[in-house]
């Protein structure tokens, strides 16, 4: 059986994978490189854009990296433009840039402006030096404020601040702080990741070697309630697992990835995901040009997910947030309730006290959110 529906993509996402220096504790699709390599790629990125030309009829475009903002004046109106000039305007409702503290300059928040970028995403990760040293972040807590105050006297009305948690030997008092710096400054939106540690990344191998410890669990189960709490007491909604919002700003962008819709990749290592088929361009960022320039298939990888898998991970994604999915949407879409192939989990989960119905929503009970993870393992 097809989707009923037609998920017609509607979101653009262009990868800049280069940063003025590699993050300790980034597994991103990121390097290091030097002006003849970005414009190398910003011209290949180009072609690419022109391919989609009068294709789709896009509602968000999300410029994330790397770092976008590393690249100079001239690089950004390059890549600016040439988006303008390949990818219709007119309709996009939500145009987001991800923006380091470190490399902001008067010059690039006014070709933002000016090009109709309307949303940044803003990498504070934390307001103090020694999170932000052990982070491996070129900024201070100072720049990020700076920053943001640049971006919001330039007229950006839509402004996302990224904080971490959880790191070593950070403290509840530390963590505080971080959500009270964030505040004040009164963004439209934050977003707060529990720290990961990757593998083969600096901040893993410094784990492995005993070098620094991981926080305790319960310890940054604890910074995630107070996150929740601080931020819903002062007027962000808790929407989506990480993510709170003021208002109508929740991020529209990355809702699409969370209901499971198509979209669209363009860059090096950036994914797509087409009427049920999954796809990767080229990683290698030389390797990427060298395709695009040779007119070579950029795509490395690729999967036509079964309607069982296709469900699956709708409803895995859909569970992060807050509003859960509806059973009338996952219907429509599939054909099938819920229930039909996974009354054995949800029964399990009901039982349990780990999710809950709530006008025909299945959704994450607050005791099940704490435990995310574990509750959408039952889904695979």
């Amino acid at each position: 059986m097809t989707e009923k529906k037609d998920l017609f993509p509607h979101a653009l996402y262009i990868h800049i994978p280069f940063c003025a220096r590699k993050c300790n504790y980034c597994d991103f699709n990121s390097m290091v490189s030097g002006t003849q390599t970005i414009d190398r790629y910003l011209r290949a990125l180009e072609k690419e854009l022109n391919i989609l030309q009068g294709q789709y009829l896009l509602k968000t475009v999300y410029i994330g990296g790397g770092t976008p903002s590393v690249l100079t004046e001239f690089q950004l109106e390059k890549l600016l433009s040439s988006i303008i000039e390949y990818i219709p305007t007119s309709e996009i409702q939500e145009y987001t840039c991800e923006i380091n503290p470190g490399t902001l300059t008067k010059d690039k928040v006014v070709l933002l402006k000016e090009y109709g970028v309307n949303r940044i995403s803003l990498g504070v990760q934390s307001f103090q030096h020694r999170q932000l040293k052990l982070l491996g972040r070129i900024h201070s807590g100072e720049d990020a404020r700076t920053a943001f105050t640049l971006l919001r006297t330039n007229g950006f009305q839509n402004i996302n601040l990224d904080l971490i948690f959880g790191c070593p030997e950070q403290t509840l008092d530390n963590w505080e702080h971080d959500l009270m710096a964030a505040v004040e400054l009164d963004p439209e939106h934050v977003s707060t990741y529990a720290l990961t540690y990757e593998e083969e990344t600096p901040l893993a191998l410094d784990l492995k070697n005993k070098v620094l410890h991981k926080l305790e669990e319960g310890v940054e189960l604890e910074m995630y309630k107070m996150a929740i709490r601080y931020l819903t007491r002062n007027q962000f909604k808790h929407y989506e697992i990480s993510n709170f919002a003021k208002g109508e700003c929740e991020c529209r962008h990355n809702r699409v990835y969370w209901e499971n819709k198509g979209y669209i990749g363009v860059g090096a290592g950036a994914y797509s995901f087409l009427h049920g088929v999954r796809t990767a361009n080229e990683k290698d960022v030389l390797k990427y040009i060298h395709g695009i320039d040779e007119n070579k298939n950029i795509k490395s990888f690729d999967e036509c997910l079964p309607q069982n898998q296709l469900a699956s991970e709708t409803i895995i994604m859909s569970l992060r947030l807050r509003q859960g999915i509806s059973n009338a949407d996952f219907h429509e879409r599939f054909g099938y309730a819920i229930e039909d192939q996974f009354e054995n989990q949800i029964n399990r989960l009901l039982t349990y006290g780990l999710v809950a119905y709530e006008d025909e929503r299945l959704k994450l009970t607050e005791k099940g959110l704490y435990i995310a993870d574990t509750v959408m393992t039952e889904f695979l």
